[in-house]
């Protein structure tokens, strides 16, 4: 009932994606919106995922639709994708509770299932941790702030008698330290930004040393361990696991943020 009414109330959301699309073009997909949502509601998980993967194959942007792929998905049995999609949904919409809730069960379930147990393989570092603390508009804002505060301090200090002047200079200095720090962050969040993050799906995947099936298994990964994409040879895609593991899987082994 809960996934019947997220669906029936909030349809509007896939409408707003499908507004760049022709008439013609949203007539279908708006059948294949309620054909998924019918097929969902009534336990149909093959139909509801043929029809919402049709959705997605038109690169259809929508947290209710990630959403409720990821419910598909979860009620399959599939986690890893399951997992990918509600970390897709909370791309979109970062707020999603009910994403977020899924998102975190399905991930106790893999990690209950996983036989590969990597120690750190789910802890990201402390300088991402650091980075990725708060949302990037904040990020940007405090930065902002910290910065301007710190010239107009520097501004106003030529302005100001010897006997404050001291205390002037010194919030200066403290706004600057703090403006370095918070650019930094800026900086490594910008480059976290060029490496994608992805979720592997299969249940467990073969890590090789080399770009090929014939090389050697160097690790075993569980479905929804998150990754980094460091590159593609082939169509082999060459990983990073948040313990500094590398290896190389199949491309369609993972699937992108």
């Amino acid at each position: 009932m809960k996934h019947a009414l997220r669906c029936l109330l909030r349809l509007a959301v896939l409408f707003a994606a499908l507004g760049g699309a022709t008439s013609a073009q949203a007539d279908v997909l708006d059948e294949a919106w309620q054909r998924g949502s019918r097929a969902l509601f009534a336990g149909d998980y093959p139909g509801a995922l043929s029809a919402f993967e049709q959705l997605d194959a038109q690169h259809v942007v929508s947290a209710d639709l990630y959403y409720n792929l990821g419910v598909t998905h979860f009620r399959r049995g599939d986690l890893g994708r399951a997992i990918w999609s509600f970390e897709r949904a909370l791309v979109v919409a970062p707020d999603d509770d009910d994403a977020r809730f899924n998102l975190s069960q399905a991930r106790k379930m893999a990690e209950a299932a996983a036989h590969d147990k990597l120690e750190g393989a789910t802890a990201e570092p402390a300088w991402i941790r650091a980075v990725t603390a708060v949302s990037p508009s904040t990020q940007v804002t405090l930065f902002l702030v910290l910065y301007l505060g710190c010239f107009a301090l520097l501004f106003a200090r030529g302005r100001t008698r010897p006997p404050i002047r001291l205390a002037v200079t010194t919030g200066a200095a403290i706004l600057g330290t703090f403006a370095i720090l918070s650019g930094t962050l800026l900086l490594g969040r910008l480059y976290l930004h060029r490496i994608p993050t992805a979720i592997v799906l299969p249940a467990t995947v073969d890590v090789k040393e080399g770009a090929d099936a014939s090389f050697r298994t160097s690790f075993q990964a569980h479905a929804g361990l998150r990754v980094r994409v460091l590159g593609q040879e082939q169509d082999f895609a060459r990983i990073r696991l948040a313990n500094g593991l590398e290896g190389f899987v199949r491309e369609g082994a993972v699937g992108k943020l």
